[in-house]
């Protein structure tokens, strides 16, 4: 049972990203339906799994603790990140809602729902749950669905997104280890990406 978990892993997680880098030409017009599909999968394994906790799919107990934290953090970070772009590509900065409004807006409304829902469901709440036997270390189960995460991201063609990525994972599952809830990630992955998509940052996570 373990080997086949570890093969299920190693399939989805790492041999896909790549595949999908390698084989699928037209990336624009697939990526987002094909992490909607994977998302959707991962759901219902975990909705007919008995040992899945199911409340941490709706749970917002101390919403407001969590989210005060994740601003907290937001606020600095987010300052050191529009430093760096100008320091080095201030001719990216804010040319999305500059130069394409309409694109910028666009994004942001359906940004959370088709891309960072499906992420957090595969990569936090169905990752720490599934492979919780064969990686008991919940320590270990963060690290590995964080550098999973970063791995992911390698269909954008550039080492750039993959470390930025790694990096969010490592906080995305932090705050999951935290909450045990996946709207508070969710929520938080959508203020960061959302960044990144208003400043500039985010030409690094468009398909080549």
């Amino acid at each position: 049972m373990h080997i086949l978990r570890w093969l299920e892993l190693t399939a989805f997680f790492l041999c896909t990203p790549l595949l999908l880098m390698r084989l699928v030409s037209d990336l624009n017009t697939w990526l987002m339906p094909i992490l909607g599909a994977i998302g959707m999968v991962c759901l219902v394994l975990l909705l007919v799994d008995p040992t899945f906790k199911r409340f941490r799919l709706i749970n917002i107990v101390e919403f407001r603790q969590h989210f005060r934290s994740s601003i907290l953090l937001f606020i600095p970070s987010a300052t050191l990140l529009l430093v760096v772009l100008y320091s080095i590509a201030p001719e990216h900065a804010f040319t999305l809602p500059l130069q394409h409004t309409q694109l910028w807006l666009l994004t942001l409304l359906i940004y959370p729902l088709v891309s960072v829902v499906p992420q957090e469901i595969i990569f936090r709440t169905f990752f720490f749950h599934r492979y919780k036997k064969i990686i008991p270390s919940k320590a270990w189960r963060w690290i590995a669905s964080s550098m999973c995460f970063g791995l992911a991201h390698v269909v954008y063609a550039n080492w750039i997104a993959v470390i930025l990525s790694m990096f969010a994972g490592i906080l995305f599952g932090y705050r999951y280890m935290q909450t045990r809830s996946t709207p508070i990630v969710i929520l938080e992955h959508t203020l960061w990406g959302s960044l990144l998509f208003s400043t500039g940052i985010g030409m690094f996570f468009l398909t080549q």
